[in-house]
């Protein structure tokens, strides 16, 4: 029997449960093959926006669940960090995961000191962003784009075009347009870290994971786990790596930036 893989710590965000976007069965088997001392919830753990007639849950669901639930039994620290989509349905997680604890924002050090600012990231989201009008328009509309993301992805070779998402060909087109007004991201880190002391950041939302300096500012992003499956960790040394995971026994490090995209 493989033994586990032993981390300092781990970061996972935007799983999505309650949508048929989320890979809990792929989440559920990372977990299943990894130890750590503390494991970050960092935010769109759970679909709030999806809450109604198009809510999805399927027994890989509950066994990730129940997952994170044992990770808590047997002395994990976890703790929950609310997203722009489960932030609404605080008592929908703690119905699901039990009492947790929450915060929307925390100082992590790791091993060889660093001072790490950890949220979700939609509090780097400008004015302007797509996903501040997304709560506004409704779950209707929200359930309808999910219906079309799942259409997309059911088709052939869509696993093969690079990762790349439905929204990813909605937003390009209009991306340099929005570039002038929503140029927020790396100022917006950099001042969140400055104001928090921090040596870097770690966060989610975007749906793309990444590791870069942004001036002296280390800022790395976990990605996802509906369709990247990658997770940040840290080494008994203090180091910090983004990894992604394709199956059981699999760890494959991603040390190479990520490009980055307006939220998700």
């Amino acid at each position: 029997m493989i033994q586990p893989k032993y981390y300092r710590t781990i970061w996972i965000s935007d799983v999505h449960l309650g949508t048929r976007a989320g890979r809990a069965s792929s989440l559920l088997d990372f977990l299943r093959h990894h130890i750590a001392e503390t494991l970050y919830l960092v935010g769109d753990i759970v679909d709030g926006w999806n809450w109604g007639p198009s809510w999805h849950w399927s027994p890989a669901q509950q066994e990730l669940v129940n997952e994170i639930a044992h990770w808590r039994w047997r002395g994990a620290n976890v703790v929950f960090l609310p997203g722009n989509h489960d932030e609404s349905k605080l008592s929908l997680v703690e119905e699901l995961f039990g009492p947790i604890p929450s915060t929307s924002s925390l100082i992590h050090t790791t091993a060889d000191g660093a001072r790490m600012l950890v949220t979700h990231g939609h509090q780097f989201d400008g004015s302007l962003n797509p996903n501040r009008l997304l709560p506004i328009i409704g779950a209707h509309a929200y359930a309808r784009a999910q219906r079309i993301h799942d259409w997309y992805h059911r088709q052939p070779g869509r696993e093969r075009d690079e990762g790349r998402s439905l929204s990813d060909y909605f937003r390009y087109p209009a991306r340099k347009a929005f570039e002038f007004l929503t140029d927020f991201r790396d100022r917006a880190v950099l001042a969140a870290a400055r104001d928090h002391k921090a040596d870097g950041v770690i966060c989610g939302h975007i749906h793309r994971s990444d590791h870069r300096l942004i001036g002296t500012i280390l800022y790395v992003n976990d990605g996802d786990w509906v369709q990247h499956q990658t997770a940040v960790v840290e080494e008994q040394d203090g180091t910090l790596q983004v990894i992604g995971w394709s199956g059981s026994h699999q760890n494959i490090s991603v040390s190479e930036p990520m490009s980055q995209e307006l939220g998700s």
